[in-house]
């Protein structure tokens, strides 16, 4: 785990190294869900995660910045269930975003995702077994924001591309479960 961290850390720092512009912290909530394939069976719970980290911003033109972001992130199905396919699935990512940033005061966030899965137990309510995680998640983001002086307020979606998991179905048989992820966030520039 220590040594997905240090890569995922050194990949970051040439942001903060070479660039002259703004970068800031990040907090929020997430409600997360293991889906099937793209936005296919999303639910959303009671059952909140977390996620931190740090952002960085880079100005390609005036309107339009590079917006690098690295989290800590609870995700994946975070409660329990009586319907047989669903799954208690508690997974914990290191994500890298590299998003664009359109706008500045109220704006869009638009990029991919790189998750470095860090930990996670889970089992299915049919046969109470292990769901093995998958060791990388890559997706999209997509999400609005608020900048109001150095505050900003965002809400994102997220959604997995790759598999995360193996889902089992109402028969028991296994299919592809990919992450779903909505946030929001609350972070503030640093400098």
């Amino acid at each position: 785990m220590k040594r997905k961290l240090t890569i995922i850390l050194l990949l970051f720092i040439p942001f903060i190294i070479f660039s002259q512009k703004k970068g800031g912290i990040i907090i929020g909530l997430n409600n997360s869900s293991i889906s099937e394939g793209i936005l296919g069976q999303v639910s959303i719970s009671d059952k909140m995660g977390f996620h931190i980290g740090g952002f960085y911003e880079y100005e390609i033109k005036e309107k339009i910045k590079f917006r690098p972001k690295i989290t800590f992130s609870q995700q994946g199905n975070r409660y329990e269930s009586n319907i047989p396919e669903n799954i208690m699935y508690e997974s914990n990512y290191m994500n890298v975003s590299l998003n664009y940033k359109f706008y500045e005061s109220t704006y869009i966030l638009l990029g991919p995702q790189l998750g470095v899965f860090l930990n996670g137990n889970g089992s299915s309510n049919n046969n109470t077994r292990f769901l093995r995680s998958q060791p990388f998640d890559v997706g999209i983001n997509l999400g609005i924001g608020k900048k109001l002086k150095d505050l900003i307020f965002e809400l994102n979606l997220y959604q997995g591309l790759t598999k995360a998991i193996d889902k089992p179905d109402f028969n028991g048989e296994l299919k592809k479960g990919t992450n779903t992820l909505i946030q929001f966030s609350v972070g503030y520039y640093l400098f």
